[in-house]
């Protein structure tokens, strides 16, 4: 008997455009920031591209972007208009998803701006979610693997007893996940760059020293962060460091520029003739 594929439905949160003190602001000029180009297209593009060819994704979804700022893309997406900040624009994502298709098994959580994303990789993700029974995923990525194809992206790290990790831009979102509590969630979204900061979010002192001694374990942040958000949540060790390669700061472009030269001339190599 032929096994049914998952259906899943995308939502890309393409909303933000850094402000005038942002290092990338003159490579926006007041636009969101997926729209820098890159290889003669947005860098929106290219997760558009990857997002849509996944044998589990049935639709795109992209949040954010005013009309004035809809570009014109080889593959069919949903519009949803911004809604304010990151939380509010993935809320309404999932929520339009849910709304078109209620029999979605999950919504599949995209930034704008990791343009080296690839098929395989979201594959790969989602299969890796799909193995278990929970309500909330979150993709990192260990810092051996981050620094090994990128060894000058500079990311922030968390460092547990099993490693140090930094966050990855998929997260899959399951329909019992609805009952999250949003405002948390906002607070820590808005921290994601200070480790410490988030840790205090969720338990006190306790874990925030844990965590300055190294001895907080991946398993225990979990736990405590689904007890916070009111979720089943499950970290998932992405082997693919461009799951965490978002383009923060102009260096971080520039190693994603010349990534993309260096695919697209072996892309032309293996052609024959």
């Amino acid at each position: 008997m032929e096994t049914k594929t998952p259906l899943l439905a995308a939502v890309i949160l393409a909303g933000h455009s850094p402000q005038e003190s942002d290092p990338l602001a003159p490579y926006t000029l007041g636009r969101p920031k997926g729209l820098i180009p890159l290889g003669g297209r947005p860098m929106l593009a290219y997760v558009v591209e990857a997002l849509s060819g996944s044998r589990y994704i049935g639709s795109v979804y992209i949040v954010g972007l005013p009309p004035e700022h809809r570009l014109p893309l080889s593959t069919p997406v949903i519009h949803v208009s911004p809604q304010g900040d990151m939380v509010a624009n993935a809320e309404a994502g999932i929520r339009e998803a849910y709304t078109h298709n209620p029999d979605l098994e999950g919504v599949l959580v995209s930034s704008a701006d990791i343009p080296l994303l690839t098929t395989p990789m979201v594959d790969h993700f989602i299969e890796e979610c799909l193995k278990t029974d929970h309500d909330l995923y979150y993709g990192i990525v260990e810092r051996s693997v981050m620094e090994r194809r990128f060894p000058t992206s500079r990311r922030t790290y968390v460092r547990l007893t099993e490693g140090e990790f930094a966050g990855g831009d998929l997260f899959l979102v399951r329909p019992r996940a609805a009952t999250m509590n949003t405002e948390l969630w906002r607070r820590l979204a808005s921290a994601r760059k200070s480790p410490i900061r988030q840790a205090r979010m969720l338990g006190g002192i306790w874990p925030l020293i844990k965590l300055l001694l190294g001895r907080l374990s991946l398993e225990e942040g979990v736990q405590r962060a689904s007890r916070a958000l009111g979720v089943r949540g499950r970290a998932v060790i992405c082997p693919y460091p461009e799951v965490g390669m978002d383009v923060d700061k102009p260096f971080q472009l520039e190693i994603a520029r010349a990534e993309l030269e260096a695919r697209v001339l072996a892309e032309h190599r293996r052609r024959p003739g």
